[in-house]
């Protein structure tokens, strides 16, 4: 009887520890299969940034290169009359990836790493979103009516 008891036991260990190697398996390999659009190294240019609150553009160089493999986001932003230009690197934490690949249509929301003193970015997420119209980069995912939106005027797969 002990040796039934310890053979099912042992079967029973077995089935515990092989599922958990698949699932484990599994999750790694869902890491693999993100589309390589959404693992994609950009660099996003714009000339200007426009609020939507009231509809004001501000004309400002910005150049952002976000990396997913290295989990950054570089923002780099002069305004005019600006001698020095301002640069931030924010770390992914998450990312959210519907953009097909030739970024003409869905979404990407970065979930980033942000102490947000100054209250500039809601929930530390960033949007870039490809429509009809082009393409965007938003510094939060909240509704439209109180955010700033960077028209994206070139971008490069690096």
């Amino acid at each position: 009887m002990k040796s039934i008891h310890f053979h099912y036991r042992w079967y029973m260990m077995c089935l515990l520890f092989f599922g958990y190697i698949q699932s484990f398996a599994q999750v790694i390999n869902s890491q693999e299969g993100n589309p390589v659009q959404c693992t994609q190294k950009l660099r996003l240019i714009s000339d200007k940034m426009i609020f939507t609150k009231d509809r004001k553009e501000k004309p400002v160089k910005v150049d952002i290169i976000i990396d997913p493999l290295s989990s950054t986001i570089k923002t780099i932003m002069q305004e005019s009359g600006q001698k020095v230009p301002s640069e931030q690197v924010y770390q992914i934490k998450n990312m959210n990836c519907t953009v097909n690949d030739n970024f003409t249509f869905g979404r990407v929301i970065y979930s980033v790493m942000a102490d947000n003193y100054d209250g500039t970015f809601s929930n530390g997420e960033f949007l870039l979103e490809a429509t009809k119209r082009g393409l965007f980069f938003s510094n939060t995912i909240d509704p439209p009516q109180d955010k700033a939106v960077i028209p994206v005027i070139k971008f490069e797969k690096l």
